[in-house]
């Protein structure tokens, strides 16, 4: 990762230190046959979630699997999430196996037929309806329990964030804004990636290419939550953001609609700003990028009613100003910090 992308070191800590958990959650074991796998797959029941990687296993290796169902081996167990108000079951963990048994029942592996390979001499080169019936029997019957994981209150989605933040999902461990992409996914977060395309803020962030670990949506998104109401900011940040793409996520759609909308043209139109009048770059402060500076300075622009003709000169005095610089660089999670910063930024750029 460049350092860039890299939080102030300061913030980064507290926001490990602030990370207190209240789960409100609860799980329960599933005994779900693999013909109930695929039952659930046919019926879009399970899904698999955006940040979960690709199939990747090979034939032999998914044999392999489906050789240990056939022996009665034991085969660790799958992790899924629950939605509530769908009931659909999303795959935390436990993609490759899941897929491998539907794969086999459904005769297919990529564009060829799925065949046994590199097994026991019985089972060798056969498909699935080539096994002998009490085989077929065995399989279909074959137990893969899942641990299913619910949210208690579906107002509140915090605590099943935390959970798939904490969990090993495929190899990957998961930044917070890869979660939320699972989490809050919907309209907002498209939004989010298609403002984040933007030419002009590209060029603002100096990134021509998009950050495969949507490190930079993550920056769109906290102007906006900021935007909307950093009068009621707490720490820590990554909270804030959870809960306002949760506060978004539950609008009606005509609501929903009109607040993208809105949200769209002030972003848009402070990248117009900034692009075109403040200095290359503006917010590297130091060498890498200022989050702190970023989100106070973006949010005071969106928010004019008229942009002062001297807007650069102000914004030189606001990154010379000696209170403002503090309160970019020192606590910057802290509540009574960001309402300096924002406060002086708002001062300076616009009063």
């Amino acid at each position: 990762m460049s350092e860039d992308w890299e939080f102030d070191k300061t913030e980064e800590a507290e926001e490990e230190e602030q990370d207190v958990i209240n789960y409100q959650i609860s799980s329960y074991p599933a005994d779900i046959t693999l013909k109930g796998y695929e039952d659930k797959w046919d019926k879009k029941q399970i899904t698999i979630p955006d940040f979960q990687r690709n199939y990747v296993w090979d034939q032999v290796k998914a044999s392999k699997l489906i050789e240990s169902f056939l022996l009665g081996l034991p085969v660790p167990g799958v992790f899924l999430y629950k939605d509530r108000s769908t009931n659909k079951l999303a795959v935390i963990d436990g993609q490759q196996r899941i897929l491998s048994a539907i794969r086999f029942f459904k005769n297919e592996f990529d564009e060829k037929i799925f065949r046994l390979k590199n097994v026991l001499p019985k089972w060798e080169g056969k498909t699935y309806l080539e096994l002998d019936e009490p085989d077929r029997f065995q399989l279909d019957d074959t137990v893969l329990r899942a641990t299913v994981v619910q949210q208690l209150d579906p107002a509140d989605d915090s605590s099943i964030y935390h959970i798939f933040e904490r969990l090993n999902t495929g190899g990957i461990n998961l930044n917070p804004m890869e979660i939320r992409k699972c989490v809050y996914f919907g309209k907002l977060f498209d939004k989010l990636e298609e403002l984040n395309e933007n030419p002009k803020w590209r060029k603002i962030i100096a990134k021509e290419k998009v950050d495969k670990r949507l490190r930079d949506v993550e920056l769109v998104l906290r102007i906006l939550s900021l935007y909307e109401n950093w009068e009621s900011y707490s720490k820590p940040m990554k909270g804030f953001l959870n809960r306002f793409m949760a506060s978004i996520k539950k609008l009606p759609d005509d609501e929903l609609e009109e607040k993208l909308d809105y949200f769209t043209d002030k972003f848009k139109s402070a990248c117009d700003v900034i692009s075109d009048s403040l200095p290359n770059k503006p917010f590297h402060l130091r060498g890498r990028i200022n989050y702190a500076a970023m989100d106070s300075i973006f949010v005071a622009v969106m928010r004019m009613d008229d942009v002062p003709n001297n807007i650069d000169e102000r914004y030189s005095s606001l990154v010379n100003d000696d209170d403002f610089i503090r309160s970019a660089t020192l606590n910057t999670s802290d509540e009574s910090t960001l309402h300096a910063r924002f406060s002086r930024a708002r001062k300076i750029l616009a009063e």
